[in-house]
């Protein structure tokens, strides 16, 4: 009696990583024809090679769609990544302002009345809950921007990220590099805010292109 046979599937995380920067449908052969390769490869070098084989070509095709969606729409995604740079500087600009204006306020009508402690107290949580909002704005932000963008969600949102990184620490250094009352010693965690606020803004992108390939896929089964 013959054994079934066993169909082994490509990486699962790699098949999905591929799949979010597929910009139009012609592309999504491209995917296919990754899949029978790697059917191949299974078959005469093992489930193991074919792997580490499949997520190298995953990361070669996804930098080559990722080429393809901005030469084909280049301006598409200037603006919409200008524009969301611009937007993400200005709400964390007055998130912050507010933040200073608001601890000179405590410093000055609420210091008094209580011990350091519970100011210290105050401030901490104060700023932990500004950092939460951040990162929520980001987001939002970076949802918006990828709305925007189409079917490049994820050119659009990681071209983000990026330009909103290099700006923070442009400006950083360029406050301390003009005197300005700013400590090097806070360049490490405004990094790490940063950088989880970029993750944030790709993570918006995620959501809006599952959330429409997840439309599409139930109006074509209707």
């Amino acid at each position: 009696m013959m054994s079934p046979v066993q169909i082994v599937q490509p990486p699962r995380i790699a098949v999905w990583l591929v799949g979010l920067f597929i910009v139009e449908e012609q592309t999504g052969m491209q995917q296919q024809i990754l899949d029978e390769r790697f059917s191949d490869r299974a078959s005469r070098c093992g489930t193991g090679r074919a792997r580490r084989w499949y997520w190298s070509q995953s990361v070669k095709t996804i930098a080559g769609l990722a080429g393809r969606g901005f030469r084909t729409a280049p301006w598409l995604i200037v603006i919409t990544t200008l524009s969301g740079a611009l937007l993400l500087q200005f709400v964390t600009g007055n998130l912050q302002r507010v933040t200073m204006e608001f601890i000179s306020l405590l410093n000055q009508n609420v210091t008094p009345y209580y011990d350091s402690k519970h100011v210290a107290s105050h401030i901490f949580w104060m700023y932990y809950t500004v950092f939460v909002r951040s990162l929520l704005l980001s987001l939002i932000i970076g949802s918006f921007v990828a709305m925007v963008a189409k079917r490049r969600e994820m050119i659009a949102t990681m071209t983000l990220s990026f330009v909103s990184l290099v700006m923070t620490a442009t400006t950083f250094w360029t406050l301390v590099a003009r005197h300005e009352p700013v400590d090097p010693v806070f360049f490490p965690r405004l990094m790490i805010r940063q950088l989880s606020a970029s993750f944030l803004i790709v993570i918006g992108g995620i959501i809006v292109r599952e959330t429409r390939t997840a439309a599409a896929q139930s109006l074509s089964d209707a």
